[in-house]
Formats: C-alpha cells, structure tokens, sequence
C-alpha cells in the first residue's frame, strides 16, 4: 500500500469514526425536532440515524484483526427498536440512549481492539520510534531464542486483541517453558508482569498495594524509565508498558515468522511508547 494511499484510508476511517455519533445523534434532534413541532410524520423514523450509525459501527468492527461482536451486531437491535412499537416520547428517549451506547462502543472499540487492519496490514517494516528501540538493543533481545520469541508473539497478540486471560495463560505456559540458566531474564520478568496485570484486567480487579516490576539489572533495555516521583498507580501502568513493549521487541527480533501478524499491531505498540 503507498503512502497516499494509506493516509487516504486513514483519513476514510476517521471520517466513518466521527460519524458513528454524527449519525445516531442527528437521528436524536430530528426526533425532538419532530416532537416539537407535532409534525405528521412518524417519530420513530429517527431512529434511522441510529440505525445508519450501527452500520457504520459493524463495518468498523469488522476490518479490525479481532472483531468485535458486541459492535458487529448493533444493526441488529437498531432494525428491531424501528420494529418496535413505542409511543413517541419513549422513541426519543431510545434515540438519546442508543446514540450514546454506539458512541460508547465506538470509544470501547478503538481502545480495547485497536487500529482498524485496514491501516497496518500491507506495511513492511516498523515505524519510529520502534525500530530505533530494537536496532538499540538488538544484541540483548536477540539472546531470547526463536522458542520463547514464538511464545512472546502469543502473549502480545492476545493482549493487543484484548484477550487477557489468554495472554496470561500464555505468559504462566512461557514462563514454565523457560530455561533461567540460557534465557534472557528480562523477558521472564515481562511475562511475569503481563501475567500478573492480565489476571487483573480480565476479572476488573483493582491495582494491589504490592505488584510486579522489573528489578534494577533490567533498566538498560527498558523503552521507557519511571519517573522516581512518580505515584503506584504509575508504576504498575510504566511496568506494564515496559513489559509488552520488550515482549513484542524479543518476538520481532528473533522470531522472524511472526513479524506479519505483529505488524498489524505495531499501532498498539505506539501508543505504549507514546
């Protein structure tokens, strides 16, 4: 894919990104519009706006490398509130409500499932500032070995997909495979992290007193150091960035037949620079 096309889809993404609240919050005024002013025409046809907006939702749900089913399947409920029997207030009132849970999965779908496939798939290499960090620490990160690289694949894509407790299974099963006498101790010290926050994340468990970090000896292949004045809940986020990013580091380093699928997610890998 060129350049311009690439910043062609880009830019055809984010306009269908803003008109996901666009279109189901339109269909809200023209329903108040027509409450208003006790026009001849029937309420409910507002709801269109909601409806037009839930496929905008499923088409952007779909070309994501994971899909997410609670997005794909809003046209769904749009066709069976317009079926629905309502009295005109309670059509407006479903109007507010519904334009605001699909822009509430808009916001849960680019968060939790990240770019849409459709930007990432067709490059070839890594942008910066990635490749600096690998090309800085290539030597280090190399040592890992194809094995546990594969395994690092595993768990960065299960987390980038929003698969927690996959992720954690996969770094609990990486970390009984690793051999600590000739493999790189900081990539253990990462699956121990994302294990431990994966755990968390898939059963919304809150931030403990006392979590996982990596110890000093790690710092010089950390992307990112933490702030010495920094509160707890800063450093349990740093040291989950840090994990994933060094775990998708070793995966791209020394696991060559892994590097298309993780391309797909070098976007999440920004954002956990950023």
């Amino acid at each position: 894919m060129s350049v311009d096309t690439t910043k062609k889809a880009e830019t055809m993404n984010r306009m269908l990104e803003y008109a996901v609240p666009l279109l189901g919050f339109m269909g809200v005024f023209i329903g108040i519009g027509l409450l208003t002013l006790h026009a001849a025409i029937d309420v409910r046809i507002s709801i269109i706006g909601c409806l037009l907006s839930s496929f905008v939702l499923a088409y952007l749900a779909w070309i994501r490398p994971k899909k997410d089913i609670v997005a794909l399947s809003t046209p769904i409920y749009s066709i069976i509130f317009l079926g629905f029997p309502l009295d005109d207030v309670s059509t407006v009132v479903l109007d507010v409500l519904y334009a605001a849970s699909l822009t509430f999965l808009l916001v849960r779908l680019r968060n939790r499932f990240g770019a849409s496939g459709a930007l990432v798939k067709d490059k070839t290499e890594l942008a910066e500032p990635i490749k600096s960090y690998l090309e800085k620490n290539r030597e280090t990160l190399v040592s890992a070995g194809p094995e546990s690289a594969h395994s690092a694949a595993k768990v960065f894509v299960r987390f980038a997909q929003g698969d927690f407790l996959a992720a954690a299974g996969a770094a609990e099963s990486a970390i009984a495979r690793m051999n600590n006498a000739s493999t790189l101790c900081c990539l253990h010290n990462a699956f121990a992290i994302v294990q431990e926050q994966a755990e968390r994340l898939d059963k919304s468990v809150p931030q403990p007193e006392r979590f996982r970090t990596f110890p000093p000896e790690d710092v010089g292949v950390l992307a990112k150091i933490a702030d010495p004045k920094a509160n707890k809940a800063e450093m349990y986020d740093t040291a989950l960035e840090n994990a994933l990013i060094l775990i998708f580091a070793c995966a791209w380093t020394a696991s060559e037949k892994d590097r298309p699928h993780l391309l797909q997610f070098q976007t999440f890998v920004l954002k956990l620079l950023d």
